[in-house]
Formats: C-alpha cells, sequence, structure tokens
C-alpha cells in the first residue's frame, strides 16, 4: 500500500497526462465503436501517443480495455437518505435507472461480457461494475435493517441483488427500456414481503 502510494506521488505529470488521454479515447472508441477496436493503433492514431508508449503502459489489448472500463466505471456516491424505507428504496433504484439509462452502461457490460467469456482475468472488473450499481440499494437496505424496518435475519446483499435484477435484466439483457412503474411495482413488493407493520 505505501509502495503504491509513494509510486504515485513520484509519477511524472506528464505521464499521468499521457496515461489519461489515451484512457479518455479509449473511453470514446469503446462506447462508440465497442470493445475490439480499443487496440493500440486505433488509439495511437486517435491521439498521437506512440504506440510503443501505449504498450509500455498496456502491454496487450486485454489490459487496455481492462483499464478503460476501470476508467469508465464511476466512483460510488451513497444514496442521500430519507429515513423511510419506501422513499429511500425508490430514491435508490431510480438511481440505478438513470445510471443504466444515461451512463452508456450497455457497451461497457458488452465489453464484459465478452472478454470474461474470453480471458477469466476479467472476472474481477465484471464483479465490481456490477456490485457498483447495487451497493446503493444495498446500503439502503442495510440502513433499514439498523432502523428495524426490516427483519435483521435479512441479508441485504442477496435483497438488493433481486431489487436490482428486473432493472438490470430489462435494459442491459432484454435491451429494452426501463418501464414507468416498475420501480414503485417492485418496491411495493418488496416493503409487502419484509417491511415492518
Amino acid at each position: 500500500m505505501n509502495e503504491n502510494i509513494r509510486h504515485e506521488e513520484k509519477e511524472n505529470p506528464r505521464t499521468t497526462r499521457v496515461r489519461q488521454v489515451v484512457l479518455d479515447a479509449a473511453s470514446e472508441v469503446l462506447l462508440e465503436s465497442g470493445a475490439s477496436d480499443v487496440t493500440a493503433t486505433r488509439i495511437a492514431a486517435e491521439t498521437g501517443v506512440a504506440r510503443t508508449t501505449i504498450y509500455r503502459h498496456w502491454p496487450d489489448q486485454a489490459s487496455l480495455v481492462m483499464a478503460t472500463i476501470e476508467c469508465l466505471v464511476a466512483p460510488h456516491y451513497a444514496t442521500p437518505s430519507a429515513g423511510d424505507l419506501e422513499a429511500d428504496l425508490t430514491g435508490a433504484l431510480t438511481g440505478l435507472r438513470a445510471r443504466l439509462e444515461t451512463r452508456k452502461v450497455r457497451p461497457i457490460f458488452a465489453a464484459l461480457i465478452d472478454f470474461t467469456s474470453r480471458d477469466e482475468a476479467f472476472v474481477p472488473t465484471q464483479r465490481r461494475f456490477v456490485e457498483a450499481l447495487i451497493k446503493p440499494t444495498a446500503e439502503v437496505l442495510e440502513e433499514a435493517q439498523q432502523r428495524g424496518e426490516l427483519p435483521t435475519r435479512l441479508d441485504c446483499a442477496v435483497s438488493a441483488t433481486l431489487l436490482a435484477g428486473p432493472l438490470v435484466h430489462q435494459y442491459l439483457v432484454m435491451c429494452e427500456p426501463i418501464p414507468d412503474g416498475l420501480i414503485e411495482e417492485i418496491t411495493s413488493q418488496f416493503i409487502n414481503l419484509h417491511g415492518s407493520r
């Protein structure tokens, strides 16, 4: 850990800028053309950065694509809490819907599926990607559990997956828009089944 911190502190600012230029260009290519076009040759042509420089940081296409996807997976932001299970759950799932629909998640997900099927090194990246989508919902359930609105025996991680699953399936697997009313239906069914009375 300390070695990583020292390495980051010592990295030449120009190197940092070049890496960011490459990743920004690779992100655009991935979103516009797909993962197969994220190559050192294509990125060198887009940016003017020498292929040898790109290969120095990412020795093959898989490592470049993986770094690009990691760059595109936004950091997790906590969902504001209203202190009410129904309101917070609706907010978390509405946030998930917005993230799915506005962050160009489909090409990222498609790239992950493609590369994971060919290289197990991508499995942790795919896992982090999915966990980041589901985490706000899990946090809402954990907070509700602490307030006594949900039973202590409830597995919040599993429940969050079940709650987010229909939205992810509709948008990423079926490639269909998420219908209005789905979030309310999912939330209502969950609260009727698990919420305190």
